[in-house]
């Protein structure tokens, strides 16, 4: 098929395909513990040590670290990438808490209006969750009595997601995406200290705190990522590579290093099948990226079933709510997330003014 950097000279690929997948690996995943308890295991624990909700992660975040390195390399300027990531994820993130908060909650709470509407978790849980940092998932009275209590679990995730596109902007501001060599540089610095860090974590020797660990474990797939778009000139996608890549993944199974060598093997197959374009690319692609929406809107959904049909099995939950949460995800894409991504450049340039704007008046007043 060639090399990544000739792949790219086409808008003609499967991403928006393989990301609706991912999204629809972790609604199956997500499936088991909301319709049985937490306790129950989730598909491909037992046989990977990753579920299938972490393998569709894991498909997100290496897709992420390609294309999050494109777009800053492609960026006019810092700004234009900051806008650019704001506009992608927050919008809707905004919209579907308002949602669970003021709509879902409202109509599934077991407390009366008054005291839900009196309660502050209603309102701090949307101004808290744009926060991220510390994802509440729980809202007064929802869904308590559910086998697995609570709202919105999916968007834990999007924390590690947006400290890695710091990792990229700080990167790119300090000059380390500039040059080949830089990047190198990085890379084995950064593969140094992940494999430090799990080793250190596995002979007990460390006891990080649960947010870093989930960092370094997330960030790996991110990386591998970006280390495809670093050097997208020299990776020839190719199915015997990627055989090779799987068959030394099963040799190394149970192995310290399986589930590293597994994601590696994963990324470059999914590239591998991202840029075997056909008709079927082109079509699909004409009726947009619905991948995040069906992210943040499959676990309310899923809620509301196990909510309303007590008892509900696994599979009936991924078959009804599949074709549920994919109505919000086409109506967020449409709505939401394609026109902020058409006004990213208008939004940047007026920021970049304003920027401007607030330098000048810094630099008259440290002068007087």
């Amino acid at each position: 098929m060639g090399n990544l950097a000739e792949m790219l000279k086409t808008r003609d690929n499967n991403f928006n395909f393989i990301r609706i997948v991912a999204a629809l690996f972790v609604l199956v995943s997500h499936a088991y513990p909301l319709s049985r308890g937490a306790t129950e295991v989730e598909p491909l624990v037992a046989q990977l040590g990753i579920s299938l909700g972490g393998l569709g992660v894991f498909t997100f975040f290496c897709i992420s670290g390609f294309f999050i390195s494109m777009s800053y390399d492609r960026s006019s300027t810092w700004v234009d990438f900051v806008v650019a990531r704001f506009l992608r994820l927050y919008p809707a993130l905004l919209v579907v808490l308002v949602l669970s908060a003021f709509l879902i909650g409202p109509i599934f709470t077991v407390m009366n209006l008054h005291d839900y509407f009196s309660s502050s978790e209603v309102y701090s849980y949307v101004m808290g969750n744009l926060k991220l940092k510390d994802i509440s998932f729980q809202l007064p009275g929802l869904f308590q009595d559910n086998p697995y209590p609570g709202i919105n679990g999916s968007l834990w995730t999007l924390y590690y997601e947006v400290l890695l596109y710091v990792l990229v902007l700080v990167l790119g501001v300090v000059g380390f995406l500039k040059g080949i060599l830089r990047l190198s540089v990085f890379f084995v610095l950064y593969f140094l200290f992940y494999f430090t860090f799990k080793f250190l974590l596995g002979e007990g020797y460390i006891d990080p705190g649960f947010k870093l660990r989930m960092w370094v474990q997330w960030g790996f797939a991110f990386v591998v990522g970006m280390a495809f778009y670093a050097y997208r000139v020299d990776i020839r996608l190719d199915y015997r590579i990627a055989g090779t890549c799987w068959l030394i993944s099963l040799l190394l199974y149970k192995s310290p290093i399986f589930v590293e060598v597994f994601v590696i093997a994963w990324s470059y197959s999914v590239f591998c099948i991202a840029f075997n374009t056909q008709s079927f690319a082109r079509q699909y692609n004409k009726l947009g990226d619905y991948s995040y929406g069906l992210y943040i809107y499959a676990f309310p959904v899923q809620e509301i079933l196990a909510h309303l049909w007590r008892g509900i099995s696994p599979m009936a939950m991924i078959f009804v709510a599949l074709p549920l949460a994919l109505v919000p995800a086409m109506l967020s894409w449409h709505f939401i997330e394609y026109p902020c991504i058409l006004r990213k450049r208008t939004m940047a340039l007026r920021l970049s003014k304003l920027l401007a704007k607030f330098s000048k008046i810094f630099v008259r007043y440290t002068t007087k």
